[in-house]
């Protein structure tokens, strides 16, 4: 069923970094490449109709995935390409403040940290555990945006995420969430967490091709795009060289200009797949996880980090004594493809999907226990 799985001489854990494509992916990511390389190009006008419509394709499926309207999410490149369209959507002026967590991704922060360098904006980090009462007593009146992770990408746990858009919008405060390690990991409703931007990626637990993810825009929300271009106009005619132009009034504005059909069609197709699987592939997931974590724990010397019971498809732990690092690369060595999370809290990372079974997580308890 997946390509990349076919050889059995090792045990792929690391989903939450790159999940592998399914051969009914990579197929409907090569027809739609084909068609677009051949036959479109020579009909000429017929090109960007067939554009259109895989791109049309991939939002619904997008959209779908999250409890959305196709209008209520643009297509990107991946979730850190949604965090700064996000980030950037806002007039920043020196003086305001940001919320966030210090676990976060770099592709959260680092788009926050940007804003200080070129605007003087405020920066403010909150330490796990991450709860609305410890959010709450960082903001301030300057505080405009709250931008974290609706699962932590170090451990697994997930946020409660409706409380703290809630709590923002009392104060007023746009939410921007990372999803990277949510969708298709775990059930996810967009709209009835309250945020008001949410970023996602297909590489990851969708299992899609790199290079295109989609970003959510609460409808009506009175933010600008920095992204624009012929894809973002109401009308494809409703712009002159003096510059009068009308933009989408919906999140389709964040679009610029032409994507992949290939990527849009493999896209599509694996975020169908998860949305026919529905809940049962989130509860197989997450079994996994537990499985895996209830292993880990009985060892010694053995911390697990993640959250208990499990949250997520995410089992985070350590072993004491030993680098993480070098515990990533020594079970490699054993054909266990995981990663190493960096600090502050440095632990190895395994990510259980549902091509993962019972015996490779027994083999991997016992790889860790020899070490």
């Amino acid at each position: 069923m997946f390509p990349a799985l076919a050889t059995n001489d090792f045990a792929y854990l690391n989903t939450g970094s790159s999940g592998p494509p399914s051969y009914d992916v990579i197929s409907a990511t090569r027809e739609a490449d084909v068609l677009c390389s051949g036959p479109a190009y020579v009909e000429g006008t017929g090109l960007f109709a067939i554009q259109a419509e895989y791109a049309s394709r991939a939002r619904g499926a997008a959209a779908r995935l999250i409890g959305a309207g196709p209008d209520d999410v643009a297509l990107t490149q991946n979730t850190t390409h949604g965090m700064n369209l996000g980030v950037s959507s806002l007039n920043w002026r020196e003086g305001d403040e940001v919320v966030s967590v210090t676990t976060e991704h770099p592709g959260c922060l680092m788009p926050l940290h940007n804003l200080k360098r070129r605007f003087g904006v405020e920066v403010n980090l909150v330490s796990p555990p991450v709860t609305p009462e410890r959010l709450e007593a960082v903001l301030t009146r300057r505080t405009r945006l709250v931008a974290l992770s609706h699962v932590d990408w170090t451990s697994g746990e997930v946020l409660p995420l409706r409380e703290i858009c809630a709590l923002a919008r009392e104060r007023d405060v746009l939410t921007l969430v990372d999803g990277a390690q949510s969708v298709g990991n775990i059930g996810v409703n967009v709209p009835d967490t309250g945020a008001d931007m949410y970023a996602f990626t297909g590489h990851k637990w969708v299992l899609g091709p790199e290079g295109m993810g989609a970003f959510y825009v609460r409808p009506d929300l009175p933010v600008h795009s920095p992204n624009v271009g012929f894809k973002s106009l109401e009308s494809p005619t409703d712009f002159d060289a003096g510059g009068d132009y009308g933009l989408r009034s919906n999140a389709r504005r964040f679009e610029a200009s032409t994507t992949s059909p290939a990527l849009a069609a493999g896209f599509a197709a694996a975020a169908e797949a998860v949305y026919e699987r529905g809940g049962s592939g989130f509860d197989a997931i997450r079994n996994r996880a537990g499985l895996l974590t209830n292993l880990l724990s009985e060892l010694p010397r053995v911390i697990v980090c993640s959250p208990q019971p499990a949250q997520s498809g995410l089992v985070s732990f350590k072993v004491e004594g030993a680098r993480a690092e070098d515990v990533a690369g020594r079970l490699l060595d054993r054909r266990f493809v995981l990663r190493h999370i960096p600090g502050p809290q440095p632990c190895v990372r395994a990510s259980t999907h549902l091509f993962n079974d019972e015996g490779e997580l027994g083999a991997l308890a016992e790889a860790v226990r020899d070490l």
